[in-house]
């Protein structure tokens, strides 16, 4: 988890972003909400929800019980969902396969654990047999986005603007004064 905590400790993170027709810029100040270590009894909970999954997410929630990254405003990005969250997300993931037949699923889609998912998107990042895939809504397929926990997340913070492209540009910022959306471009700090 070394990477989540040098990532959270970076200072002044920003986006700097361009609107979708690629005339304007804007500077994104950023900030993070991570939770705090999960406790005990919320470890159990984890056990209980994800089950086998739990091995995997284990050294995550015992050090960030959730944590929402890249906010501004009412935006963010990378959403690692709190224990108590869990069920929840899973049974809103579970739903987009609700009419097809468990043999056209992939094994992550069957068997996995949805634990993370990109604001505003609809997709999940899902843990099986210690993998991590993304659920993509608008098609998906099996590609592996971390052949762990940790290369996920080194994925995921080592060039934020260029996972959140990879991920479909869900992640939209707005200036407050138009209604323009802004795409994050690359990621800066001081």
């Amino acid at each position: 988890m070394r990477i989540i905590k040098e990532h959270l400790s970076l200072k002044n993170p920003r986006f700097r972003c361009r609107d979708t027709a690629e005339h304007y810029e804007l500077i994104v100040p950023l900030s993070h909400a991570a939770g705090s270590p999960a406790k005990r009894t919320e470890l159990d909970e984890l056990r209980r929800v994800a089950g086998s999954a739990a091995e995997w997410l284990l050294p995550f929630y015992s050090e960030f019980n959730g944590i929402i990254f890249h906010r501004h405003g009412d935006t963010a990005g990378l959403i690692v969902a709190s224990i108590d969250k869990l069920e929840t997300l899973n049974n809103e993931w579970r739903e987009w396969f609700q009419d097809m037949e468990p043999e056209d699923l992939y094994d992550f889609q069957r068997e996995g654990l949805a634990f993370a998912s990109i604001a505003a998107s609809a997709n999940f990042f899902v843990v099986h047999e210690g993998t991590v895939y993304y659920s993509d809504h608008d098609g998906g397929d099996d590609r592996v986005w971390g052949e762990n926990l940790e290369l996920f997340f080194e994925r995921a913070l080592s060039d934020p603007a260029r996972f959140l492209s990879d991920a479909g540009c869900y992640t939209r910022y707005f200036d407050g004064s138009t209604d323009r959306q802004f795409i994050p471009e690359s990621f800066m700090h001081d």
